[in-house]
């Protein structure tokens, strides 16, 4: 299988990089960013391919030739709520909106396998009608749908496409110490049933990779499904590593 994975580098794409190595039916990777994939010393990293570029929305054509024959992609880019400050509108609602479009349109230009699988992550709580504006984060929250329902609509206009928004809660690691208290205290809220949606990266990447690789159980998965199909899939890559 060749996976194309944008935003290589990031929170979540260098986790499900690191993933990757250890899914046998994942045989090529596309690690798609705008600086080269750095991995560990003495991993076996033949089948990552690190594609850099300078924007996402801008697929030269030596781009496009890597995404030839792919069988899916997991989309990771967009600017997070908690990033807002550092952007006008109209560079957010680019990057999160028109760069989608962009990246899936270069992909499918390159003429990917089919079915070909574009996984688009997004938020848990993103509203899905644009007329109602939500009282925090408006705009924004309204962009974000509008996005949903383009990449919903990728399937009828594109032949051969299946797509899955996942809609994941707050990001949980322990990539630094911060984010390991932050983890922590998420983790102990967990025990009675994760009151406040909330996954860890690694159930996250589990997660969209087994439906990268086995097909989409639905159209659009919640925080709560994410986490039971992830668990299950790091159960299972555990099993393969252990064998």
């Amino acid at each position: 299988m060749k996976l194309i994975i944008t935003g290589a580098t990031g929170l979540l794409g260098t986790e499900i990089i690191r993933q990757t190595l250890h899914i046998p039916d994942i045989t090529e990777v596309i690690a798609v960013a705008r600086k080269p994939v750095q991995l560990d010393e003495g991993v076996d990293s033949s089948k990552i391919k690190s594609v850099i570029i300078r924007d996402y929305g801008d697929y030269p054509d030596d781009v496009k030739a890597e995404f030839a024959g792919a069988d899916a992609c997991i989309w990771t880019v967009a600017i997070t709520p908690f990033r807002l400050g550092k952007f006008d509108f109209a560079e957010v609602k680019r990057i999160c909106q028109d760069c989608t479009k962009s990246g899936f349109d270069a992909m499918y230009q390159a003429g990917p396998s089919r079915p070909f699988r574009f996984i688009y992550l997004s938020a848990e709580g993103t509203p899905r009608d644009p007329t109602r504006k939500p009282a925090v984060w408006g705009d924004y929250q309204v962009m974000r749908c509008n996005t949903e329902l383009m990449v919903l609509k990728f399937p009828a206009q594109n032949q051969g496409v299946e797509v899955c928004i996942a809609q994941p809660g707050v990001i949980t690691n322990s990539t630094t110490w911060s984010r390991a208290v932050v983890a922590n205290i998420f983790r102990a809220f967990n025990v009675v049933g994760r009151p406040f949606p909330n996954i860890h990266r690694s159930e996250l990447a589990a997660a969209v990779l087994n439906q990268a690789v086995n097909g989409f159980e639905k159209e659009t998965l919640l925080n709560n499904e994410i986490v039971r199909i992830g668990q299950k899939a790091l159960k299972s890559q555990r099993g393969v590593q252990d064998s």
